[in-house]
């Protein structure tokens, strides 16, 4: 698996049903201190149809959260994982749903890491030391430091 920073300018997708969710990341992105470019889609159908047209030009990194309609995000992730192409992707499972079945449940399927939504404030530095991370190393990490925080290393 190539490293996500191998391109000068990395290429994110965002799946998520909520508007305002879209329009933060986006914003958190533009803060970072290298370009980045971003694409969103707004459910899990959407993001499927996504990586389907644009196969010959895939995300270097997926932001996938959980709880969206039409196909919820572990059904996603269990598609991509079992796509050869498509699984070469890190995925970044981006939720508010957090108890331990639905970790648990996205390591098992082949999820990179598990980043919790939250205080918008951080949003800006834990994309960017994913990014970093995923720069290093793309491969999953290992259980005990999936589920990404500023508060310690993945």
């Amino acid at each position: 698996m190539e490293c996500v920073l191998q391109n000068p300018i990395p290429k994110i997708l965002l799946a998520d049903d909520d508007a305002d969710e879209r329009y933060f990341f986006e914003i958190a992105l533009k803060e970072l201190p290298t370009a980045t470019n971003l694409k969103t889609v707004p459910d899990g159908v959407g993001l499927m149809e996504y990586l389907s047209r644009n196969s010959d030009n895939l995300p270097d990194v997926l932001f996938l959260d959980i709880m969206m309609p039409r196909k919820n995000g572990i059904e996603c992730l269990t598609e991509i994982m079992r796509n050869e192409k498509l699984k070469q992707i890190p995925v970044i499972m981006y939720s508010n749903s957090v108890g331990d079945d639905y970790i648990i449940k996205c390591y098992q399927y082949g999820a990179t890491y598990f980043l919790q939504k939250g205080i918008y404030s951080e949003l800006t530095e834990s994309i960017d030391k994913l990014l970093a991370i995923l720069g290093r190393t793309p491969n999953q990490a290992s259980k005990d430091r999936f589920k990404f925080s500023l508060q310690g290393e993945c």
